[in-house]
């Protein structure tokens, strides 16, 4: 309700026991005002954009907001707790079938320092919802305002982001299609582990890459527990057997991320927005092992997908014997993505051989 501090009635609520004309108390239909509120906006762009895809951001909902809206966690704090408390959040919103969700980049209220700002900007090109915010009373939060290294780390992060769009938008589109999270919590993917079951400062994103951020002040090592399998590790190749725990080195300028044995990776340039398109060079960054990842490819603006405009190209990874085999499927769909290069990016190997059936071809190795 509209009512201030100075106003006669000084709650900011409906005062009970607020009846409607039906006589329904408002306590009993109050959550669904957040769900209703997105899908008026959602409705309201339909009709001003017709064919056009909108994005509206809420912070309350209901049941099925996903279907309307993006979800931010509120007015955080430029708190260290609150960079900790962000991680399970956003995965129970995911868990919970909400799975475009973020929160304040550096936190909306307070002032961050240039340290939890950098960490603050690692971790959230993690979150579906990557959104820097703050209040109009709080020092400026823009990345170059905290120095050249902090400037630099960030302009980092925030290229990677771009680069792993691919990525991330077929994640959006498996959300879209099953219910799975985009950011998950290692248990989602690692039930049977008790581990995990307590794990909350490490997430995935999607299946294949984990990151285990820095969360409180000064520390440049950490714990990280790496589950069954093969990991290697994002920066520097080295491979790690799994389930173990191992001590991460993260300077400022790094974040701890790891990609699973077998991970396909589909990357594309770095941009300085998502308008530029078309992305005309796709990167498919491979780690050794056996794996496989469909990637899901649209116009990015219109509802044409519903009507078959899409595109999925599934690829496929193995070892045999001592070779390293690489399958690409014929493309599924009705949507022509545009005439590109396509580069394979095999990580942390070092025979420089390819073959395509037969036939030599160049490949870059990572």
């Amino acid at each position: 309700a509209g009512f201030t501090k100075e106003s006669a009635i000084e709650a900011k609520d409906l005062v009970k026991p607020a009846p409607l004309n039906d006589s329904t108390t408002h306590a009993e239909v109050h959550n669904v005002y957040g769900l209703m509120m997105a899908k008026a906006s959602y409705e309201g762009m339909l009709r001003q954009r017709p064919g056009e895809r909108s994005f509206i951001l809420t912070r309350s909902g209901f049941a099925g907001v996903q279907r309307y809206s993006s979800v931010w966690m509120g007015d955080n704090q430029s708190l260290w707790d609150h960079l900790e408390m962000s991680l399970p959040m956003l995965c129970n919103m995911g868990l919970s079938g909400v799975a475009f969700v973020g929160c304040d980049v550096g936190g909306f209220a307070g002032n961050a320092t240039a340290e939890l700002f950098a960490r603050w900007m690692q971790q959230a090109i993690l979150y579906p919802l990557m959104r820097g915010h703050s209040a109009m009373t709080t020092a400026r939060h823009e990345p170059w305002v905290f120095g050249e290294q902090v400037e630099n780390i960030c302009r980092e992060y925030i290229n990677l982001r771009y680069q792993l769009l691919p990525y991330i938008y077929t994640l959006f589109w498996q959300a879209a299609t099953t219910g799975a999270p985009i950011l998950r919590p290692l248990v989602y993917e690692y039930p049977n582990d008790s581990t995990t079951y307590t794990l909350s400062d490490q997430v995935l994103l999607g299946s294949s890459i984990m990151a285990a951020p820095i969360l409180r002040p000064g520390i440049e090592y950490r714990a990280v527990y790496l589950p069954e399998g093969t990991w290697y590790d994002w920066w520097s190749g080295e491979l790690y057997q799994g389930p173990t725990h191992i001590l991460a080195h993260a300077p400022l300028e790094k974040m701890p991320l790891y990609v699973r044995g077998g991970g396909i990776i589909p990357m594309g340039p770095i941009v300085q927005s998502v308008d530029q398109r078309p992305l005309d060079t796709l990167t498919l960054r491979i780690w050794p092992g056996t794996g496989e990842f469909t990637l899901y490819e649209d116009d990015g603006n219109s509802f044409d997908y519903r009507t078959g405009a899409w595109a999925t190209t599934t690829y496929r990874v193995r070892p045999e014997g001592e070779q390293f085999i690489v399958e690409i499927e014929a493309r599924s769909g009705q949507f022509s993505p545009p005439s590109r290069e396509v580069i394979v990016e095999l990580v942390g190997v070092g025979e420089q051989r390819f073959t395509d059936d037969g036939t030599p071809q160049n490949l870059v190795f990572g």
